[in-house]
């Protein structure tokens, strides 16, 4: 085994120790890219044996001046069938809507980065040696191992955006990941159809039993950069921004796939997927012409509206509605028709209005709710509701004395709050004076009673002096206040001049005790 075979060995043992580290890595977080790498990583080591074997059996068969190749061409062509179908099973699991969860996002990230430094050490092995011992084979093995590392920079990235809230970058960079295992598949093929025509063995872009393929430097050292680059460049255009107030809606292959709020967000590239970003809390209006309708009493009244709405679905507004203008303008005005004409124009031009208003935006939801629109009515405002300008007079006097009634009639009204109060209240008053002079008199009645009653008993009890008693009460009551005048019973009233009146100055005698 020469210096290249070595070599070749060597790295595959190193791939392979890779490829189940990045095998578990991928067990542990249920990353997609992880799995993506580690398939990709597991054709460089496919692609590392053929070339091994290709090696072995160039030198025996140039040894034994044979160059015959027919069936390492075939397989060659089996191992990039492979790889194709390794690459369409990662598509199909980024394509999955199935949601992943990620595990130790922040630890899985950080040992990822061990798997660019391995890859990373390998690629420059195979490359300084495919130099010293001027391999073709070997060099190329070597540019294939720094796709590798590409792709597990891209992994990485994609782990890192996992873990600052952008878990559709995994999914992102198993996509960026399929498309490099694809070129793998593609250059092999390409290769071995190639040497096929041509009758001879295929070596990976450099050795076939002596016989090279046209040398393509710059194409070998840079292509595959400049197609990562690419690749990548056309993988962050998926990124995209949703403000405060608005719903993005991801569609893929027109299919929704997931709704998103606002903030930062990762979606695959067009036309893959699709992001439709609506304002959910914007409050949309319009303002309808000015329309002739028919009331229900058969009159004509020119109306306006002004219709605001908001969207309450996202999904069903950007699925279903083409034209949401058109479709709430129709709406509006059908809805509105049938209202009108059902009211009487005297209730629609004053009264009615806020009633019209509601029910016009009830009929309006129906309508949207019927369609599907994701669209939700706030509110239906008239902004004007006249009869046509040739009759127009006729009814400003209709609603003159139609304001002179309300006026006579809340004129009254308050006349008869003030006067029926104050006629209650004195009825009120009367009854109230009236119960009070029954109780007193029966009150009184009662007592005289039973005052006759206790005297009555005195008297039969001791006649004489319940009589001088009586007799002098009498006196008392008669005299009390009245002025007095005294006469000794010597004084004879014949002969002696009374003046009964009171002297000028003469105070009044004080009442008797």
């Amino acid at each position: 085994m020469n210096r290249k075979e070595r070599t070749i060995f060597l790295t595959i043992l190193i791939n392979g120790l890779l490829v189940l580290l990045k095998f578990w890595l991928a067990s542990a977080s249920g990353s997609l890219s992880l799995r993506s790498s580690a398939l990709h990583s597991l054709t460089d080591v496919a692609i590392s044996v053929f070339v091994l074997v290709g090696l072995f059996i160039s030198r025996r068969e140039v040894k034994a001046g044979r160059r015959s190749g027919t069936v390492e061409n075939w397989t060659a062509i089996a191992i990039s069938v492979a790889i194709f179908y390794v690459g369409l099973d990662i598509v199909r699991d980024v394509l999955n809507d199935a949601p992943v969860e990620l595990r130790n996002i922040t630890t899985i990230t950080l040992a990822s980065m061990l798997t660019v430094v391995i890859t990373y050490v390998v690629a420059r092995y195979k490359l300084y040696v495919g130099r010293q011992t001027n391999s073709p084979a070997l060099t190329a093995s070597g540019y294939h191992s720094q796709i590798d590392i590409y792709a597990s920079i891209v992994v990485v990235t994609g782990l890192a955006g996992a873990a600052l809230g952008l878990p559709n970058l995994d999914k992102a960079a198993a996509a960026i990941v399929a498309v490099m295992i694809f070129l793998s598949g593609y250059q092999v093929a390409a290769s071995a159809i190639t040497a096929l025509r041509q009758h001879r063995r295929v070596d990976i872009e450099g050795e076939a039993g002596h016989s090279h393929m046209p040398q393509r430097g710059w194409w070998r050292a840079y292509g595959p950069i400049v197609g990562v680059l690419l690749v990548m460049i056309y993988m962050l255009s998926g990124f995209y921004v949703i403000l405060p107030g608005e719903k993005a809606v991801v569609r893929r292959f027109g299919q929704v796939v997931e709704q998103n709020d606002p903030g930062l967000h990762y979606r695959l590239p067009a036309p893959l997927e699709r992001v439709d970003i609506v304002a959910v809390d914007q409050v949309r209006r319009m303002v309808m012409p000015q329309m002739q309708m028919l009331s229900g009493d058969e009159n004509l009244v020119s109306v306006r509206a002004s219709l605001h709405f908001v969207v309450s679905d996202p999904v069903a507004f950007v699925l279903n509605v083409a034209n949401p203008a058109d479709l709430v303008m129709q709406a509006g005005t059908a809805t509105l028709r049938q209202v009108v004409a059902s009211e009487a124009v005297d209730l629609l031009l004053t009264l009615d209005k806020a009633a019209i208003e509601n029910r016009t935006a009830e009929a309006m939801q129906i309508v949207l709710d019927r369609n599907r629109s994701g669209l939700r009515i706030v509110g239906v405002q008239l902004l004007e509701s006249a009869p046509p300008p040739e009759v127009a007079e006729a009814f400003r006097d209709v609603a003159s004395a139609r304001e002179d009634r309300n006026t006579f009639v809340n004129e009254a009204l308050a006349y008869r709050n003030e006067v029926v109060p104050l006629a209650r209240g004195e009825g009120n008053k009367t009854i109230q004076a009236a119960a009070a002079y029954t109780a007193s008199r029966t009150a009184a009645a009662t007592g005289e009673t039973a005052s006759f009653l206790s005297r009555q008993a005195a008297y039969a009890a001791a006649p004489d002096i319940t009589r001088q008693r009586l007799y002098l009460e009498a006196a008392e009551k008669a005299l009390a206040g009245a002025y007095k005048l005294i006469l000794d019973p010597r004084v004879s009233p014949e002969t002696t001049d009374l003046w009964l009146g009171r002297p000028a100055g003469m105070q009044p005698f004080p009442p008797a005790p």
